[in-house]
């Protein structure tokens, strides 16, 4: 297990680490919530360790940031609020000290350059030149409200945590006896007739009385409960509405492409590679240059000598470059060179470098007409994003206290509309936005009457609501949803049918009925179903289920059963059941199929080995 832990300090390994830091740099900011003395209370303890209220808080806003990416600005704010992530997050610490502390009791460290290592190629650390900025390393940790020290064991942690993870998961194997088994089972094909009985054949038979009616109506009442509805006025203010009512006239579009064309033809970009030695050394140099007018790779030499770590692996390779930010000798240089020729040495503050220009794209120019509506819808955003400014502040100003938005949608000349009743749930258009749905549901808009505070809804959108209308929750009347309990009621007492009928059917197959008699006598097709696998789509994935779930027939005496599904209530016969064999399967799927178990072992040996470290752990909370 230990030389598989050492071979996943790499590739894998290193790939978790940036995700898990990439989670980290996301709360950068955060600073203020976790700093000062109120919040370094411990809350739990694993052993002689404790999770303080600090690190909850930090895990709780991990959490809410997670949920936040995944499923976007619409998850309710209940679901991600302080008081509903706490347990899951203090859950989480506990979990995760009581792993650093088996890995620790097992003898496994981390070494401080294996630290330095992944803190250098960290992107976040890096400066415009692509490497490790130890000011902007500073700059970004004092942002997260970590020290130095306090990151790097964070780090260290975390390292150790893939470690123990990957481990245990990794060490999961499958012998010989176990895939053919699984192969057998999965492979395996069943033979079996079966009959199908649909709503039709029984909806002559079912009859909903009045009586049955009023009783589950009266018995459900709160089925039929209206929840509280509330109706709102808003004015939705936003830069891509305040666009549709800006016009550019055609000098103005003129006279901005032609200052695009001048511009792109400024920052002409081209892909540029170097070579660059950091001490220049003369030797290294004249050696290089040597090999290079004697034809080798620039690309290769460039692996071999270059002293920039972000671009030797790539032969030296830049990219596409405009000379923005680069040394003014190093630019100078690339403008001067041809494609594939290769400069004199350039002496920068890095060091002495030796350029070659590998391609210079093409510049096809646009045409105004080509450009016109792109140039437009720019110059539009512009004037609306400093229009919608302006805006906000005085929506903001005339919207608080306001009997009614609409003097105040006629003042900054916005449209005033009206979302219709909803519910707590949303409705449609903008009350289907959960802030809105919120805000309209909250103490100062329902109960208080008082306009909204600006709703943000994107970047460049904001919204503010009245209440003009409000009905508490009651119980529809029968009348309203007679139509619904008998559709209701209806599908019900025909599944019953449906039901009674079917056994009757099964009743006589089990009694040694012959199934093409039955079905003849039931007016029905049989269909029959041979060699189908467990994944088979010519037959409801509902019935296929059900007929693998049942045992093997014995002494060629078929399995009779029943089933109903959504295509109505099905009679089947099993006849035979065929176990895969591996010699059905190739190599490459036998090779497949013991990966993926040993990984299936791997992650059952993984779930069942934290779940003993947490049982011997001593945690107090």
């Amino acid at each position: 297990m230990l030389q598989t832990i050492r071979d996943n300090s790499k590739g894998t390994m290193a790939f978790l680490l940036i995700g898990f830091l990439v989670i980290i740099f996301a709360l950068s900011g955060a600073e203020a919530l976790f700093s000062g003395s109120s919040r370094s209370g411990e809350v739990a303890s694993v052993g002689d360790e404790s999770i303080t209220e600090n690190e909850v808080a930090r895990e709780v806003l991990r959490q809410r940031q997670q949920i936040t990416d995944q499923y976007g600005d619409s998850v309710p704010s209940e679901f991600v609020s302080d008081e509903r992530l706490r347990e899951p997050a203090i859950n989480s610490l506990i979990q995760r000290k009581v792993m650093v502390q088996s890995a620790r009791d097992q003898g496994m460290s981390v070494s401080d350059e294996m630290l330095d290592s992944i803190i250098v190629d960290i992107p976040q650390f890096q400066g415009e030149n692509g490497r490790f900025d130890p000011n902007r390393y500073q700059q970004v940790l004092r942002s997260m409200g970590y020290t130095p020290a306090q990151y790097k064991k964070v780090l260290a942690e975390e390292v150790l945590l893939n470690h123990l993870t990957m481990g245990v998961g990794n060490s999961g194997f499958v012998t010989d006896e176990e895939l053919e088994r699984f192969v057998e089972l999965s492979f395996q094909t069943r033979d079996f007739q079966y009959l199908t009985l649909n709503e039709e054949r029984v909806a002559d038979e079912v009859d909903v009385s009045d009586e049955e009616i009023e009783n589950f109506y009266q018995e459900n009442q709160q089925q039929f409960r209206q929840a509280e509805q509330v109706a709102v006025e808003y004015i939705d203010l936003s830069v891509e509405n305040l666009m549709e009512q800006i016009e550019i006239d055609e000098q103005t579009l003129r006279q901005q492409y032609e200052e695009n064309q001048a511009q792109s033809e400024e920052r002409q970009q081209r892909r540029v590679a170097h070579i660059l030695f950091e001490d220049a050394d003369s030797e290294a140099i004249d050696e290089v240059q040597a090999k290079l007018a004697q034809g080798e790779d620039f690309a290769e030499l460039a692996e071999a000598y270059s002293d920039d770590p972000g671009s030797s692996g790539q032969g030296g390779d830049l990219g596409y470059i405009t000379g923005e930010g680069l040394p003014e000798a190093f630019t100078e240089s690339v403008q001067e060179l041809a494609v594939g020729e290769v400069s004199e040495p350039v002496t920068t503050e890095a060091g002495v470098h030796l350029i070659k220009v590998l391609d210079e794209p093409g510049s096809e120019e646009t045409s105004f007409e080509e450009a016109r509506d792109r140039i437009a819808r720019q110059l539009k955003r512009v004037e609306a994003e400093n229009e919608f400014v302006t805006l906000m502040e005085r929506l903001d100003e005339l919207s608080y206290n306001a009997e009614s938005l609409e003097p105040v949608a006629q003042e900054l000349g916005l449209p005033l509309e009206n979302t219709g009743l909803f519910s707590r749930n949303g409705g449609s258009g903008i009350a289907g936005q959960a802030a809105v749905a919120e805000a309209a549901f909250s103490e100062e808009v329902l109960e208080r009457g008082n306009s909204s505070e600006l709703i943000e809804l994107a970047n460049d959108r904001v919204v503010v609501i009245k209440k003009t209308d409000q009905r508490e929750a009651y119980v529809r009347p029968l009348e309203d949803v007679r139509d619904q309990i008998v559709e209701l009621l209806t599908q019900r007492k025909t599944r019953a049918r449906l039901a009674e009928r079917g056994e009757q059917l099964r009743s006589e197959l089990e009694q040694g009925g012959d199934i093409e008699q039955v079905a003849a006598d039931a007016n029905l097709d049989v269909q029959e179903a041979e060699n189908v696998e467990r994944n088979d789509s010519s037959v409801s994935r509902e019935l296929l289920r059900h007929v693998f779930s049942l045992p093997r027939p014995e002494s060629g005496t078929p399995v009779v059963s029943s089933v109903q599904t959504g295509s109505g209530y099905n009679i089947v016969s099993l006849t035979e059941v065929t176990d895969g064999s591996m010699d059905s399967i190739d190599a490459s799927q036998r090779q497949s199929l013991r990966q993926n178990l040993s990984q299936m072992t791997g992650s059952r040996d993984y779930r069942a080995f934290t779940e003993q470290l947490r049982s011997k752990a001593e945690i107090e909370r």
